[in-house]
């Protein structure tokens, strides 16, 4: 069993806290507590999971302290770190990897001492697990990456990188939801968009989440693109039994 602290963070809010390291078993559990915080618990304003805790933001003109503290105890002691979660969402993305939008991938072959086609498929062949969306809105942290393309971070940051570019640092990989400074290794780039501040549903991507990278070619990119403009892509996201 897994032990769980549960700490105030300020007025309006508690951070519950496990074991802290990057863990499936431990990240699992964080999100089966938010789920039965979201279901159970009135007065909630936010819920934020991270690799090993939860900020759980509450309105205290709807809820008190002490009576918040004893749900969230109550829950947690509730939630076994081997139950399954049942519900996730598998959300395939596609990428255009390599050429402009992937200009690091080589140095990643090479770093590795494998091929370019090695890094691609290697990459493409994982079922990532969305850890946590932070650095900036909608970034999400995937686990579950293949040691055989782990890379540093570069020694030179980039200004400007890409909305919806892949990278890799060290050995976990993630997207660039918006344009932003970095120093991901970029492999690549996804035409879907993550974050979209004019639609109801603002971020695609949210903790608990797997997804599966999908190769694609140029003219491919230019497609989804044109229908993701347009807002007549459709994504495809299944979810898990």
């Amino acid at each position: 069993m897994l032990g769980i602290n549960i700490y105030p963070a300020g007025d309006c809010a508690f951070f519950i806290q496990i074991e802290e390291k990057i863990d499936p078993v431990i990240n699992s559990r964080i999100i089966n507590i938010s789920r039965q915080i979201e279901n159970k618990v009135q007065g909630i304003d936010e819920l934020v999971p991270s690799y090993s805790g939860l900020m759980v933001y509450f309105n205290p003109l709807k809820i008190n302290s002490d009576t918040l503290k004893k749900s969230l105890r109550n829950i947690t002691d509730s939630i076994h770190s081997e139950e399954h979660i049942s519900g996730g969402r598998i959300v395939t993305v596609p990428a255009l990897y390599g050429g402009r939008s992937g200009p690091d991938i080589e140095a990643v072959a090479t770093h590795n001492s494998i091929s370019i086609e090695e890094v691609i498929r290697i990459h493409s062949s994982q079922c990532y697990l969305v850890y946590m969306l932070g650095f900036t809105p909608g970034f999400p942290y995937l686990g579950g990456m293949d040691s055989r393309i782990a890379t540093p971070r570069r020694g030179d940051p980039r200004l400007k990188i890409p909305a919806g570019s892949v990278g890799i640092a060290g050995k976990q990989t993630g997207i660039y939801p918006t344009e932003s400074p970095g120093g991901w290794q970029i492999i690549g780039q996804t035409p879907v968009r993550l974050f979209d501040p004019d639609t109801r549903a603002e971020f695609l991507l949210k903790a608990g989440d797997h997804i599966i990278f999908k190769p694609i070619v140029q003219d491919e990119f230019e497609e989804i693109k044109d229908l993701v403009y347009r807002n007549k892509y459709i994504q495809q996201i299944k979810t898990q039994e």
